[in-house]
């Protein structure tokens, strides 16, 4: 249902408060574009971390890269902390495994996606396969915040430390336009993957102590 067909008219009055309801909703999509462009500027100057969002059939596809100064150990050590990542990633709430077998988590995880001002609640159940601690793979397996949640971690030792790329392709549920929703992934992985790389470093260091 398009902006057109979901709100009546009914005389001049109502036809002046549709062109404004219109006018305010427009002015409010270039306002999350406008904003999220600025925080894209700002995390350009940090270029130790790249990602790039785009359009897909069913959704989106994010690959976000860094490198770290840290042994891949290090690294496998904080993206297996299950149940302690609510504690350096900001958008997750809770985290808790549900079922844990040799190579698998079964991991519930709420929290909520932000992009400035528009926020989107996640809650997930991801099956996690452990790779021989360089592959890290999960899918959502309950289905409530999104049709197709999927992606991985993966590691790739360097000389002066570890290279990780994370890749997701994820459908939200609901009816979010894309203006909205694409913004709302962008800056969640964005802040994901900084937090995360935040993680390795001080691990790294209290290793090295």
């Amino acid at each position: 249902m398009g902006l057109d067909s979901a709100l009546p008219a009914f005389g001049p009055a109502a036809t002046w408060g549709y062109r404004m309801t219109k006018t305010c909703l427009s002015a409010f999509l270039l306002l999350i574009v406008a904003l999220t462009c600025s925080s894209a500027t700002v995390f350009a100057a940090d270029d130790v971390v790249s990602v790039d969002v785009q359009d897909a059939d069913s959704g989106y596809v994010v690959v976000a890269t860094f490198d770290v100064h840290a042994r891949p150990d290090v690294v496998w050590q904080v993206l297996t902390d299950y149940e302690g990542i609510a504690r350096f990633v900001s958008s997750i709430r809770e985290s808790n495994i549900r079922e844990r077998q040799p190579g698998r988590v079964l991991l519930e995880q709420r929290g909520v996606g932000r992009a400035w001002i528009v926020s989107l609640p996640m809650h997930v159940v991801l099956d996690v396969r452990e790779r021989g601690e360089t592959v890290l793979t999960f899918r959502d397996v309950c289905g409530k915040s999104f049709s197709t949640y999927e992606g991985q971690w993966e590691l790739t030792s360097l000389a002066d430390g570890t290279r990780v790329t994370y890749r997701l392709k994820a459908n939200p549920n609901g009816s979010q336009p894309g203006i909205i929703a694409r913004p709302v992934i962008r800056g969640s992985v964005r802040k994901l993957v900084h937090e995360v790389r935040r993680e390795i470093e001080a691990r790294q260091r209290m290793e090295v102590q």
